[in-house]
């Protein structure tokens, strides 16, 4: 857990939370509609929202994937949010693509790179 909540950790997710998200807006929209400084602040927003179920996740469920669909499901709403209110998605299909492609790779897959306890 102290993995997951260290500098370094959270560090990580920022990054990976940026490359979600650019990803997405590169593959949804169009690439002059690309904002770094939206998608830096989207990152802020999304790793706020994975960190701490990625925490619960692990403290709840372990290294078991039998709850991912639902982190899944949680972290797509929060995509969802994130593309609506931060990069200001028009277009409900493509807020839609850009949930499931967040709550797909921005789900708690982290718990399973922490090594089980001794």
């Amino acid at each position: 857990m102290e993995s997951l909540l260290s500098p370094l950790g959270i560090g990580l997710a920022l990054l990976w939370s940026f490359a979600v998200l650019a990803s997405v807006q590169l593959t949804v929209r169009l690439i002059m509609a690309f904002s770094v400084t939206r998608t830096v602040l989207a990152a802020v927003v999304l790793t706020a929202i994975t960190v701490p179920l990625s925490s619960a996740y692990l403290l709840l469920f372990g290294r078991s994937l039998t709850a991912m669909p639902v982190a899944m499901l949680l972290t797509g709403i929060g995509g969802y949010v994130i593309a609506v209110r931060v990069l200001r998605f028009r277009r409900q299909r493509s807020t839609i693509v850009a949930a499931i492609g967040i709550g797909l790779l921005s789900a708690p897959w982290s718990v399973l790179l922490i090594p089980p306890p001794r």
